[in-house]
């Protein structure tokens, strides 16, 4: 086995895991992240030069740094974010801002499909205009809350980010 096949078989364990936690119990796994995160440093520092192990660690932190508002607002879950962290550990800065961009444009697919299942497109986007209507009125971003709190809207978004991953991975 190369070690290009090695570390897609890393991507794939781990999103495989993230996936089946997050949909069994609404968790991503910390310790699954560390591991994975670890993997992915040990990964690029075994292909033996400094520019390997700086590409792993900013892979690393360049998620959290980007999607940090986006928790802030309650708008994406830590463990999607733990987890685009410890996948860009092994792809890498360019490739995990890629990754993002498809796991959102994959996630508003799945998105739609469930208000459009659940028959509740109209009312979501009324709770969108409310809120985009509060923040300009009191001139700040605030916290997004679901007005409707149900879990007839909620996604997992570790698809997306699996969805997301494996296209820019692939190709």
């Amino acid at each position: 086995m190369n070690i290009d096949n090695i570390k897609m078989l890393l991507i794939l364990t781990q999103l495989t895991l993230a996936v089946t936690t997050d949909v069994r119990c609404y968790k991503v796994k910390n310790e699954a992240n560390f591991i994975f995160a670890a993997a992915g440093i040990l990964y690029h520092a075994y292909l033996g030069s400094q520019t390997e192990i700086i590409f792993s660690l900013l892979g690393l932190i360049t998620p959290f740094v980007i999607l940090m508002p986006l928790y802030i607002l309650n708008m994406l879950g830590a463990g999607d974010i733990k987890l685009l962290c410890s996948i860009g550990a092994l792809i890498g800065m360019r490739n995990v801002l890629l990754s993002i961009a498809f796991s959102f444009l994959f996630g508003s697919v799945v998105a739609l499909a469930i208000m459009l299942a659940n028959k509740n497109f109209i009312s979501r986007f009324k709770n969108l205009y409310i809120y985009l209507k509060s923040c300009l009125l009191n001139m700040s971003i605030l916290p997004y809350y679901q007005l409707n709190m149900n879990n007839d809207g909620k996604m997992h978004f570790t698809i997306p980010i699996a969805l997301g991953t494996i296209a820019v991975t692939l190709f």
